[in-house]
């Protein structure tokens, strides 16, 4: 269930696969999570969807419904789905089901695209209403957002006019939420046209498993990230997979063979199968590449060494501790939680595990994670990506520049990619761009951001260069569609923003690249700050 913004972002932790829409909570926090069965479905219609084969994929997700996966996950989808083929009747169906299972997202309901004629339908509102009040039970229920104490802007040194202007841009950047908290105390929450509610945090989803491995080093029972990946399944003990250890999984230096796309571990039954299965076709430890497939095998790593499914563990470990009840986390069809995305937080609780980083381990008091995994994870892990930690991510107030590389137009070549295509990049090559400029410039020349994505699908060596300016601010964990926690421990200083992918603005506008400048101006505020 994630969607493919623009894949230049790769370098910046994302996720890629099908289009879908914002997982959709339910009204009672401890209510029954989709079966593997029924979220495997979702990603197959989303895929179905992405291929134009619009009936197929409403079919499949009505057969699924009328098989017992009876979840507003499966309804809300249902629903896009209907109003994507033209039924808007349909469509009122599904969405009234899931309203009635617990779905919790009014925003999701004021704005997505498809639902634009289903609005109009008489009872539509009461839904939205009706969905509103799920949003409000479910927080209560779960008590979200518990422990944490209130404090003003002005009492905590923020800048109030750069508040209202980060606040403003939040929303432009089509945010479902954004949270702040400073000297670990509460400043604010925003929902735009919404609720808290649980939201996807797709790729960000990695900087928590690597908290379950820290987790465990800390047990005793992983002896340390060095540890080789055989010791927990044996059938790697040859060859070039033998020298892969559980620190090349965590900073993408495993050599292990994947795809830009994640849809082949989407079609996959067992994603941690799917991983020991890959082939390890490069030296570990000798180049960068963002390895979703990888990152998936530590789920199986944490199952072996603790006994337990990995968000069980977390549950136990991490999240209870934190106060955290309401989260969900999608699983695979073997019933393994998923390692590259797919938990599900209230963007409040994510700022806690932000702020359980920013105290360096320890919460209320308590260590729930040692200081040194904290300090391993948020520094530079390797030299092949100047702003990779272990599955976090240093944060520079300047943006990165990235250079298109001719070795990557060399490799598209040699894998079908046309002379005509190539030309029209031709002019970019060697010049150093800020991201989402180059992003920009890139989807000019190729004519669409499918085209951009089709076009780095044939590059799986070469990549862009990423060069870093200053030293770093903070860190963060981060993932597609602008899924971030922001730490700045010099500042004290703990952002968590998140956005539904309901298509209220454009991929681009979504991934808010402003936001850290912005979250600086809050305690270093310049002229410029308010109206910039």
């Amino acid at each position: 269930m994630r969607h493919p913004v623009i894949v230049v972002c790769l370098l910046l932790a994302c996720a890629h696969a099908p289009t879908s829409p914002p997982p959709a909570p339910t009204s009672e926090w401890n209510a029954p999570a989709p079966t593997p069965e029924a979220t495997h479905a979702i990603n197959q219609a989303w895929k179905l969807v992405d291929g134009g084969e619009l009936g197929k994929a409403h079919a499949l997700l009505k057969s699924t419904w009328e098989a017992g996966h009876v979840y507003p996950e499966v309804a809300w989808s249902a629903a896009l789905a209907a109003a994507r083929v033209g039924d808007p009747t349909a469509s009122f169906t599904w969405v009234e089901r899931a309203v009635r299972s617990g779905f919790a997202d009014p925003a999701g309901l004021r704005f997505a695209k498809a639902l634009e004629p289903v609005r109009q339908l008489p009872g539509y509102e009461a839904l939205v209403e009706q969905a509103t009040r799920n949003a409000r039970a479910a927080r209560e229920a779960a008590g979200v957002g518990s422990g944490l104490e209130r404090i003003s802007a002005r009492d905590a040194g923020l800048s109030e006019p750069a508040l209202a202007a980060l606040v403003k841009a939040a929303e432009e950047a089509g945010s479902a939420g954004l949270v702040l908290l400073r000297h670990g105390r509460l400043v604010g929450e925003w929902y735009f046209g919404g609720e808290s509610h649980r939201i996807e945090t797709m790729s960000a989803t990695k900087g928590v498993v690597a908290l379950a491995i820290g987790l465990l080093i800390d047990e005793g029972r992983i002896p340390s990230a060095d540890t080789p990946v055989s010791r927990f399944f044996p059938e790697w003990r040859e060859g070039l997979a033998a020298k892969v250890t559980v620190r090349h999984l965590l900073n993408h230096t495993s050599g292990l063979d994947a795809q830009r796309s994640a849809q082949d571990i989407y079609d996959a039954r067992d994603f941690v199968r799917h991983a020991l299965e890959s082939r390890v076709t490069e030296e570990p430890g000798s180049r960068f590449f963002y390895n979703n497939n990888a990152v998936n095998l530590l789920s199986g790593i944490v199952e072996r060494a603790s006994g337990e499914k990995l968000d069980a563990y977390l549950e136990r470990r991490l999240f209870a501790p934190l106060g955290i009840r309401d989260f969900r986390w999608d699983k695979d069809p073997a019933g393994n939680a998923v390692g590259m995305a797919g938990l599900q937080l209230h963007p409040v609780d994510f700022a806690k595990v932000g702020q359980l980083m920013l105290q360096k381990g320890v919460w209320a008091g308590q260590r729930i994670l040692s200081e040194a995994w904290v300090r391993e994870c948020t520094m530079a892990a390797q030299p092949h990506a100047p702003s990779g930690g272990l599955l976090w991510w240093l944060v520079y107030e300047q943006r990165p520049t990235m250079t298109l590389v001719q070795p990557m137009l060399d490799e598209a070549r040699a894998n079908g990619v046309p002379e005509q295509t190539l030309a029209k990049l031709a002019d970019l090559v060697g010049r150093p761009m800020v991201q989402d400029v180059l992003a920009r410039a890139l989807v000019e020349r190729l004519g669409s951001e499918k085209a951009l994505t089709d076009f780095e699908s044939k590059v799986l060596r070469a990549s862009y260069r990423m060069t870093m300016e200053g030293p770093p601010e903070g860190f963060a964990a981060m993932g597609t569609g602008g899924q971030t926690v922001l730490v700045f421990p010099e500042y004290d200083l703990v952002v968590a923003r998140m956005a539904d992918l309901d298509e209220r603005v454009a991929p681009r506008a979504m991934a808010f690249p402003s936001l850290v400048t912005r979250v600086l101006d809050l305690v270093r505020p310049t002229p410029e700050a308010a109206t910039r």
